[in-house]
C-alpha cells in the first residue's frame, strides 16, 4: 500500500483543528519548507466563544504559510499580474532606451532614460523599469559581457518635489483647506479629480481599490462601502476587474464618513456617472487607467498647494488619523486593508471588523469644509 503522496516544496498538508478549551483553538499541518524539510506548523487563534470550529486558527495557520511559502513555479498563476505590470513598463521603458545596447548602457544613460520615465509616467513604473534593467543587466554581468552592474550607480528614484521620507501625510487642520480647493479648481472638475479625491480622503483606499468601485458595492443607507474588487493591467487585455481575495487584506467593508455618502449620493445623480458600472469611469465610460488619474492628479496637486502630496499620502493621512484618536494597530489595519499589524496582533484579535468610529472621526477632520 502506498503512503502519503510527497509534499511539493512549498506545499502544505491537510490541517487538523484542535479544540484547546476557553474558546482557543489550535490548527496545525505539514508544510515542505525550502530546505525540502517536512515540518510540523501551528498556529492558535484569539479566543473566541463563537469560533465554533476553529476558523480562526486556521485563518492565522493560513497567513503564516503564505509568508513561510518561497516563490515557485507553481505559484506563477499568482504572480502572472505582477509579469504583466512589468511587461507593460517594459514597452514603456523600450521607448527611452529600446536603441541602447548593453555595451553602451552607462549608468549616466540609465540615469537619464529613468528620470524620464518617471517624468512621463510616474515615481512607481520608473521604479519597476529601474528593477528591470537592474536584473538585465545583472545578466550581462554574470556572463562577463559587464564588469560591474551599471544600475547600481543610479541615483535613488523619489518625487522631485517630495521629502526622502515617501508619501507625505496631510494633517486634520489640512484637510477642510485641501477640499475646498478642490471643489473650486476648475482643472480637477475638468479632470473629475474631485469626488475620487474626496473618497480617498474619507477612505484611505488603495488607488487600483478606488478605481474599481462600482455602485453595486455602495450601501449609502448603512453608509458603507465594499471592496470587492480592483483593477489591475493583464497583457493583452489592458484594465481588468479582478475580484479581491476573501481576507481583511482583499475584501472589506468600510464605513463612510457624511461628506463621502454625500458626495457619492450627489454623484449618482449626475447622468452620465450614475449611469455607469462604475463608479468613477474614463471619459469612454470604461474602467479609468489608474495611472491616467496619477499623471492628472500631479498636474493638479501643486495649484492645490499640496505639491508633495500623492494618492498614497491619504492611506497615510487616515492611518495617522487613526492613531492620534488613540485607537489600536488594528483598527487601522482593518480600515486599511493591511494583512496584519503584527503577527501576535493577528492571533489573539478578531479581524475585517467594520469600525464606524473612523467614519466619524473623518467627519470631524473636515467640519469645516461642510
Amino acid at each position: 500500500m502506498a503512503g502519503r503522496p510527497r509534499l511539493r516544496i512549498g506545499q502544505r498538508g491537510k490541517i487538523s483543528r484542535r479544540y484547546l478549551g476557553g474558546g482557543v483553538w489550535e490548527a496545525f499541518c505539514r508544510f515542505r519548507d525550502a530546505d525540502g524539510v517536512v515540518r510540523k506548523v501551528q498556529r492558535i487563534g484569539p479566543a473566541d466563544e463563537f469560533d465554533k470550529r476553529g476558523k480562526l486558527a486556521e485563518d492565522a495557520l493560513v497567513e503564516a504559510l503564505a509568508e513561510r511559502r518561497t516563490p515557485s513555479a507553481d505559484q506563477i498563476g499568482s504572480d502572472a499580474r505582477t509579469l504583466d505590470t512589468y511587461r507593460f513598463t517594459a514597452g514603456k521603458l523600450a521607448k527611452f532606451i529600446g536603441g541602447v545596447r548593453v555595451g553602451e548602457a552607462s549608468t549616466a544613460r540609465l540615469d537619464a532614460a529613468l528620470r524620464s520615465m518617471r517624468t512621463s509616467h510616474g515615481l512607481m513604473m520608473a521604479k519597476h523599469a529601474k528593477t528591470i534593467l537592474r536584473g538585465g543587466l545583472q545578466l550581462a554581468v554574470l556572463a562577463n559581457v559587464l564588469g560591474a552592474n551599471p544600475v547600481r550607480d543610479v541615483q535613488p528614484l523619489r518625487s522631485g518635489d517630495r521629502p526622502k521620507g515617501g508619501a507625505v501625510a496631510l494633517t486634520a487642520d489640512q484637510l477642510p483647506d485641501l477640499l475646498t480647493k478642490l471643489r473650486a479648481s476648475a482643472f480637477c472638475r475638468d479632470h473629475d479629480l474631485v469626488d475620487p479625491t474626496t473618497l480617498l480622503i474619507a477612505t484611505g483606499l488603495r488607488r487600483s481599490e478606488l478605481l474599481g468601485l462600482r455602485w453595486a458595492d455602495v450601501d449609502t443607507t448603512a453608509a458603507t462601502v465594499t471592496v470587492n474588487g480592483r483593477l489591475v493591467r493583464v497583457a493583452g487585455e489592458g484594465l481588468k476587474w479582478v475580484p479581491a481575495t476573501k481576507s481583511a487584506a482583499g475584501m472589506r467593508t468600510l464605513p463612510l464618513s457624511r461628506f463621502a455618502v454625500e458626495m457619492l449620493a450627489a454623484r449618482r445623480g449626475v447622468p452620465y456617472y450614475g449611469e455607469q458600472t462604475m463608479i468613477f469611469p474614463s471619459k469612454a465610460g470604461a474602467w479609468r487607467d489608474p495611472e491616467n488619474f496619477n499623471r492628472a492628479w500631479r498636474t493638479a496637486r501643486g495649484a492645490l498647494g499640496v505639491p508633495g502630496v500623492t494618492s498614497h499620502s491619504f492611506r497615510k493621512t487616515v492611518a495617522d488619523l487613526i492613531d492620534e484618536e488613540g485607537r489600536s494597530a488594528r483598527v487601522g489595519a482593518d480600515q486599511l486593508g493591511h494583512a496584519k499589524p503584527s503577527m501576535t496582533q493577528d492571533r489573539y484579535t478578531t479581524r475585517g471588523r467594520v469600525h464606524p468610529e473612523v467614519a466619524d472621526l473623518l467627519d470631524r477632520a473636515v467640519i469645516n469644509a461642510e
